[in-house]
């Protein structure tokens, strides 16, 4: 089954520079902008088009696999991770940062078998980096073995984190709590790439030593999650419990010490969970 599970990374490579391709062809010609559940929540077209091209691609070489894709689940389908193989797709990490031209845009593709990420595939587009995970295997970028942080203090440590898309007071008022009690821990400086994908590769890097947020979802931290940990990183809640991929709470350091460090200082709130069942109208 190994070769299987490496035929399918394989394939992922692949398609997500096929991916990278469209990203910046389209940057150059086509930018047209939607909206999902807010204002500020932002979909393209090139979104949808990616989304379709990996699933498509997948399906004929894959057919018994199941899926979790941004756009398909904003279209209604379930956001639901069984045991069964399943590609978890980010057809565009970072559309604000697509739409505005901003530099940091990056295709995410995981894959889990029976709810444990096998690979991870994250392709920061315009920098033409490939990041790569197989469990057991390490990490690498472009082919280079990527090794966290040594760093143990945290006051000697950068970290990144994003806002995210709610524009809820009370959200935007826990998430700069918690932006206020972490720079005065103090920390060298707190930086995002606005991608989730790109952050959580930054640790893998070693070049920050952490990256939280709450908001973001599985399709978002999915690769990332297993490029970090194969890179000697370690991953946890925000309440410094286990992580929980639907959870859409993640904490993902180079070690455990700066890890609880931080959740020390966040104060955490639980969006609605990936999985949660659809709001009866």
């Amino acid at each position: 089954m190994a070769d299987d599970w490496q035929n399918a990374m394989d394939h992922a490579v692949a398609l997500a520079r096929r991916a990278g391709e469209v990203v910046r062809e389209a940057l150059q010609h086509d930018r047209k902008v939607m909206t999902k559940s807010c204002s500020v929540d932002l979909v393209t077209q090139t979104d949808q088009k990616v989304e379709t091209l990996i699933i498509q691609s997948v399906k004929e070489k894959f057919p018994t696999h199941r899926f979790i894709g941004e756009e398909s689940v904003a279209a209604g389908e379930a956001c639901v991770l069984t045991d069964s193989p399943t590609w978890i797709i980010d057809p565009i990490d970072g559309t604000t940062n697509f739409v505005h031209a901003f530099p940091f845009v990056a295709v995410s593709i995981g894959f889990s078998v029976n709810k444990q990420m096998q690979f991870g595939v994250v392709y920061s587009c315009l920098e033409d980096k490939m990041y790569t995970a197989r469990r057991g295997n390490g990490a690498f970028c472009n082919g280079e073995p990527l090794q966290v942080s040594q760093q143990q203090d945290v006051k000697q440590s950068m970290i990144a984190t994003e806002f995210g898309s709610s524009r809820d007071p009370e959200v935007v008022e826990k998430i700069f709590s918690s932006l206020k009690n972490i720079l005065c821990i103090p920390v060298h400086g707190v930086r995002g790439a606005g991608t989730a994908a790109v952050n959580m590769c930054l640790v893998a890097s070693g070049c920050v030593e952490a990256y939280y947020e709450m908001g973001i979802h599985v399709w978002d931290v999915a690769a990332g999650s297993l490029i970090v940990s194969e890179a000697g990183g370690v991953l946890m809640d925000v309440d410094g419990g286990e992580l929980d991929l639907m959870s859409r709470r993640i904490v993902a350091a180079n070690s455990r010490a700066v890890a609880e460090r931080l959740v020390a200082e966040i104060d955490a709130f639980s969006p609605p969970r990936d999985d949660a069942p659809p709001l009866k109208p």
